[in-house]
């Protein structure tokens, strides 16, 4: 049987002042192509399926999408573990329900860990949703001297599990969890914070197979261990030229196969005068940008212009016309929120002799404002 590893598909996660939901609709349909195309017996999805808490429509939409695509469209069983951004208990509502259409939803850590059996009978699937070690001393309270710190923890979940897989030819651990050799990304930010979190990739040994989620780079940490990484890039810099994909695990000889997926809108980070950009027009509208252009200030106007012309532009900087140097970025989002007067002083501030308005005359530009504003009312 051929397994799909994914995981980090941050459902709902903003970039700019936009979202992602069109390429996240799109690396559904690529996952229901793939599943078809290769034959996929089973889909285990490594934690992070929302991006936060506080789930969108757009979100659920989306997450609805692929479900049903691949439990009742193409039949087969998805394993999915909560990861540390989703909410575990709005995650896996509705579960006992849900796995008679096979679709297997672990919220939280629970003590014994119940494995999935899959259709060939001979291989168990253990699916451990992201914990602090806190969970473990409370869920086994015998051993809550020994779970001091997050490996001690998982090495007792583990060996809980170990304890009782002898009886399947193969055996998978699904776990969201930071391996202290993992190679991080931008968009890794959780991660980075919980750096005293890691645990070293032995404590999965033993295991056939282990599919982890919550580093979003394709690596694999060991002959055994692997990360899927999230299926499209979620941050500019370094992760535009990771390659994005599924894992493919055979359960009858234990081969790996990475499979890499087309990307909808390439991320991509650009550096040059508003006219060299302008001229790359046809090359870069179809990507999310992030833009440094190095001979204009990012005021509005610019966004603007930029913004037809990129309609996927999420991050924009300029040149400041009093020091030269380069602003922060600026965003759609941002500029929604800024009044007339910001509009104003930002204006005046990136001309090429910077001007700083006085209180008389921001009065008198607001009143200006406020008395054109009413006449359009009329």
């Amino acid at each position: 049987m051929i397994l799909l590893h994914t995981s980090d598909w941050h459902l709902g996660m903003p970039v700019g002042n936009s979202n992602y939901r069109e390429d996240q609709l799109f690396f559904v349909d690529e996952l229901v192509r793939v599943i078809r195309e290769e034959q996929v017996g089973a889909v285990i999805v490594a934690g992070d399926v929302f991006d936060s808490g506080k789930v969108s429509g757009e979100a659920i939409e989306i997450w609805n999408r692929a479900a049903t695509g691949v439990c009742l469209d193409c039949g087969i069983p998805m394993i999915v573990i909560a990861g540390n951004h989703d909410s575990a208990d709005r995650l896996a509502a509705c579960s006992e329900l849900l796995k008679k259409s096979r679709l297997y939803i672990s919220g939280r850590l629970v003590n014994p860990v119940e494995p999935v059996l899959l259709e060939d009978g001979r291989t168990a699937v253990w699916p451990l949703p992201f914990f602090q070690s806190d969970a473990v001393r409370a869920k086994w309270p015998d051993r809550c001297e020994e779970a001091v710190n997050q490996t001690r923890a998982m090495k007792i979940v583990l060996d809980s599990i170990r304890e009782r897989m002898g009886g399947y030819a193969r055996n998978i651990v699904v776990s969201h969890a930071l391996v202290s050799e993992a190679e991080l990304s931008d968009s890794d930010r959780s991660a980075r914070i919980g750096g005293a979190s890691a645990v070293p990739v032995s404590v999965f040994d033993g295991f056939d197979y282990a599919a982890l989620g919550h580093i979003h780079k394709p690596q694999r940490m060991g002959g055994r261990v692997r990360y899927s990484g999230s299926p499209m890039a979620y941050s500019f810099g370094a992760e535009e030229a990771h390659e994005k994909g599924f894992v493919l695990f055979d359960t009858e000889n234990g081969e790996q196969r990475f499979l890499p997926v087309r990307q909808l809108h390439p991320h991509r980070t650009v550096s040059a005068s508003c006219e060299e950009i302008l001229s790359r027009q046809k090359e870069l509208e179809n990507c999310w940008l992030n833009l440094s252009v190095t001979d204009r200030p990012a005021g509005p106007e610019l966004y603007s212009g930029m913004r037809e012309r990129f309609p996927y532009l999420a991050f924009l900087r300029g040149r400041s016309a009093g020091t030269g140097e380069m602003t922060g970025a600026i965003t759609g989002e941002e500029l929604m929120k800024m009044s007339d007067t910001d509009i104003l002083k930002q204006f005046l501030a990136d001309t090429e002799s910077p001007v700083t308005p006085t209180e008389g005359q921001l009065a008198w530009f607001e009143k200006t404002m406020l008395a054109e504003e009413e006449e359009s009312l009329q």
